[in-house]
């Protein structure tokens, strides 16, 4: 209930700064932007502050400020601000208030985002308007794929290497009769995709699946149908408030009792606000807090300067909010500019950040924009405190991402004209 309550607390002192959707990002207990002083970097945030994923936006944005801190908000000593705009978690008002930022305040590099299908549409307004977009946070495989875009890059795993660096391990020491749950969009579709893709590759069998829209949150005929479905692993792709739900139900309808549950992609911030006891399942995360020595360093930075967030530790989107400030810094001092779009992305191509508080370096691909860093294996356990998983694997996700055979796009700038 606390933990509700400071979440709540938390929220409501953000929406303050982002009256109609768009605002300067401000957190409380943070040093002051550089407001008002001449000529200051604008950086779009198109993240959500509202609906489903408003917790996930949140934690992302926490990320990008520690970046901004880590540079004192300034590169190439031109002082740097952090514009947000609500996506609500719609493609449609996501690209909408992007163009805004476009067209009425000039912004030529953007961020955020949670949901796969904003992703799609902001990224479609960045190459419509030949602005850099970094997609911190969603995971489908349309994003460096079929529909990637040269103006475009991702800092999150795709779902073919978070399922990659868990199915394995399902396999030999979960069980080979899998049922899916599914989020009824695109990043929900990817993680079922891959997970049926490597059922067939280990000899697993599929026992059903069920597709559910973003909003659920009873979950009981659907859970009802699986306890009596005979699988003996449930392989589950759902994020956000409807997470949370899903969280509490498979523990009240004893769908542990039955079978082994594993995760897909799965966020702190969902599981440290249910009961400890509902957390059983196996899980991948992009970042685990005790992954290394230097995350758990940056993570007591983080719970120092904002102890009252739903997540008491680093989640998958403060790293990946960082990690996204920190790689587009790295390509401005390497192209030498904090204005020419077509060159920043020339030099973020083929970069390596070694300095990324992880055990494996952040690379990131030339050929489709993806960034590929490392997946941590785990199992939730019900602790007290804050150490609830269990690690059984650190992935590097060079050794289980898509190949250029799977994924046959180029968007480098050696194959275009920026």
């Amino acid at each position: 209930m606390g933990r509700a309550q400071d979440r709540n607390v938390s929220r409501r002192a953000f929406l303050k700064s982002t009256a109609a959707g768009i605002g300067v990002l401000t957190f409380p207990g943070t040093s002051r932007l550089l407001r008002g002083e001449d000529n200051p970097l604008k950086i779009g945030v198109i993240s959500p502050v509202s609906g489903n994923y408003a917790d996930h936006g949140l934690m992302e944005r926490v990320g990008m400020e520690m970046a901004l801190e880590d540079y004192g908000h300034k590169i190439l000593g031109r002082p740097v601000e952090l514009v947000v705009a609500d996506d609500e978690t719609n493609p449609d008002v996501a690209a909408r208030r992007a163009r805004r930022l476009i067209e009425v305040d000039g912004i030529k590099f953007f961020m955020g985002g949670v949901s796969t299908s904003t992703a799609l549409s902001v990224g479609a307004a960045a190459e419509e308007n030949k602005v850099l977009f970094i997609a911190t946070n969603q995971n489908g495989d349309q994003v460096t794929g079929e529909l990637g875009r040269k103006h475009v890059f991702r800092t999150a795993c795709d779902m073919a290497t978070l399922v990659r660096a868990g199915s394995d391990y399902a396999a030999q020491n979960l069980g080979k009769k899998w049922f899916f749950l599914t989020h009824d969009y695109s990043w929900g579709h990817s993680g079922t995709a891959w997970a049926r893709k490597e059922a067939d590759r280990l000899g697993c069998k599929e026992v059903g699946e069920v597709k559910i829209p973003l909003g659920t949150r009873d979950f009981s005929s659907q859970l009802l149908m699986i306890r009596n479905s005979g699988a003996e692993v449930l392989v589950i792709t759902v994020a956000g408030f409807d997470n949370v739900a899903l969280l509490n139900q498979l523990y009240e309808m004893r769908i542990y009792n039955k079978m082994k549950v594993w995760y897909t992609l799965q966020e702190a911030v969902d599981c440290f606000v249910v009961p400890k006891e509902h957390r059983q399942a196996y899980c991948c995360f992009e970042t685990y807090y005790k992954c290394s020595p230097e995350m758990e360093k940056f993570n007591d930075r983080y719970h120092k300067a904002y102890p009252k967030l739903a997540s008491p530790v680093v989640d998958n989107g403060t790293f990946n909010g960082w990690l996204s400030v920190k790689m587009l810094f790295e390509g401005m001092k390497k192209a030498g500019t904090t204005d020419d779009v077509e060159k920043v992305i020339c030099a973020m191509e083929d970069l390596t950040i070694k300095d990324n508080n992880r055990k494996t370096p952040s690379l990131v691909r030339s050929w489709d924009h993806q960034v590929l860093t490392e997946v941590v294996f785990g199992q939730l356990r019900p602790a007290e405190g804050t150490d609830i998983l269990d690690i059984k694997a650190l992935v590097p996700a060079t050794k289980v991402a898509r190949t250029r055979e799977e994924n046959p796009i180029d968007l480098s700038c050696k194959a275009y004209k920026y």
